[in-house]
């Protein structure tokens, strides 16, 4: 499997490219910008398919690029937490326009919910519910790769802030007590800055011990 992490946007978000190896079918979580790094991501994988465009939630840092990606890719299917669906339209709800950022409006092909699975070949991607920093954000777990993406739901040593539309302190409290529950082994790839596991986390992340 193929996993590349490129910061993407006007506020860094990261923005992962990532690839069945065997079949060159791929998918990208949070472009929150289609720029050349992406681009060249895209190509150093190899895609000969690229059949999803994943958002862990829908503020505009992990969205902002989807609108030119399907330009480039008209059938790859943009998949987002039902409740964060609406995000993908409103410059108002994905805070674009409160920070003065440009915003071209897109819609959700596949609303997601707890416990749906998405198949990219043979990797399969498990979507988990991890609402607080937006109504409708998600984790995608690669359980049998040891992996999930996070998204804003945790960072290394932090958490993601719930000052923003549809953000919820008390409700990613309980998030992060279903995310102690993943193996320590478990690698997080996070929405902003390094990746960590859960075991670090569990051991340094004020919010998890």
């Amino acid at each position: 499997m193929y996993i590349k992490c490129v910061p993407a946007g006007a506020i860094s978000a990261n923005c992962f490219v990532i690839c069945d190896k065997k079949t060159k079918v791929g998918a990208i979580i949070d472009p929150g910008a289609y720029d050349f790094n992406v681009k060249k991501a895209i190509a150093d994988a190899g895609i000969e398919e690229l059949k999803y465009i994943l958002c862990t939630h829908g503020h505009f840092d992990h969205i902002a690029g989807i609108a030119d990606l399907k330009e480039d890719y008209p059938e790859a299917k943009i998949c987002i937490g039902k409740e964060d669906a609406p995000m993908l339209s409103d410059g108002n709800l994905n805070m674009a326009y409160y920070f003065g950022m440009p915003f071209s409006p897109c819609y959700a092909d596949v609303e997601l919910s707890d416990g749906d699975v998405i198949k990219l070949s043979d990797i399969e991607i498990t979507v988990a519910c991890a609402p607080g920093h937006s109504p409708g954000g998600v984790l995608f777990v690669l359980k049998n790769e040891k992996v999930i993406f996070s998204g804003d739901t945790l960072f290394s040593g932090s958490i993601g802030r719930t000052d923003l539309y549809g953000g919820n302190y008390s409700v990613l409290m309980k998030t992060l007590k279903e995310l102690k529950k993943y193996p320590e082994d478990f690698l997080v790839y996070t929405g902003h800055g390094e990746s960590t596991t859960i075991g670090r986390e569990l051991k340094n992340n004020i919010y998890l011990v």
